[in-house]
């Protein structure tokens, strides 16, 4: 939920005050936020909708191991093969926000592609609170498992292998908070709005956050940086080998 702090500290709170005026006028007012008996107009800060974007700040060191892959079982002809990327991120925050602070959240990453592999960017999930120094892991996968039949060779032991690859890159990134809901404006007098004199005398109006700011004016943005750790599998070929003892 956001507070009246919360809503202060945004960069576009002095033109909600503004719009409040040239509705209204002005005048003695408090203002509130989520008041009791109107759940129906509450106020919230979450996570933007589009995944938080992270750059790589440095190159990939990667290393690459072409890894066996054994068959199901000493006398199958079956070979379980996983190929994919698995992607870990290690992060810490670096810039917290006044709005939302320490709260909980959760949001999308869209991580760029650190391996050698061609690939497109890749998008995992983290869970952090709003808080310096806080860490958190983020984390994307998309392993296949897939079984290969191979034509047994007289004589000889039949296996898999695939290339393993991983690369450690550093980055960093930035969440987006995004403010939206009710404001309240209660004066101390009964007041018509402005451009209806003649009109019904309230003391309580409300402002609609994205009515009156537009993204930029209602976001707060948490910073981050730390690494990504990326192993890749691909690469696929059986081959048959004299003498080979199953572990």
């Amino acid at each position: 939920m956001l507070d009246l702090d919360d809503a202060q500290s945004l960069p576009g709170w002095p033109k909600l005050e503004q719009y409040a005026r040239k509705m209204w006028g002005n005048g003695d007012w408090t203002i509130s936020i989520n008041p009791p008996g109107y759940k129906d107009k509450p106020a919230t800060m979450c996570i933007a909708e589009r995944a938080a974007v992270v750059n790589a700040t440095g190159s990939p060191n990667c290393t690459e191991t072409r890894v066996d892959i054994q068959p199901k079982t000493k006398d199958s002809s079956t070979i379980p093969v996983d190929e994919g990327f698995t992607n870990k991120g290690n992060w810490n925050i670096t810039n917290v926000t006044t709005a939302a602070h320490a709260e909980f959240f959760q949001a999308m990453f869209q991580l760029p592609n650190i391996t050698q592999v061609r690939l497109g960017a890749m998008k995992g999930v983290g869970a952090f609170i709003n808080a310096p120094d806080n860490s958190f892991v983020t984390t994307a996968t998309n392993v296949t498992i897939r079984n290969v039949e191979i034509t047994p060779v007289p004589d000889k032991h039949c296996i898999g292998t695939v290339l393993n690859q991983q690369c450690i890159t550093p980055a960093q990134g930035r969440i987006q908070l995004v403010a939206s809901g009710y404001i309240w404006f209660n004066y101390k007098t009964k007041r018509a709005p402005l451009a209806l004199p003649k009109g019904g005398k309230h003391s309580r109006y409300t402002v609609k956050i994205e009515d009156v700011l537009n993204t930029t004016e209602r976001s707060a943005w948490i910073e981050f940086k730390g690494y990504m750790n990326t192993s890749m599998r691909y690469d696929y070929f059986d081959e048959c080998r004299w003498n080979f003892k199953l572990q």
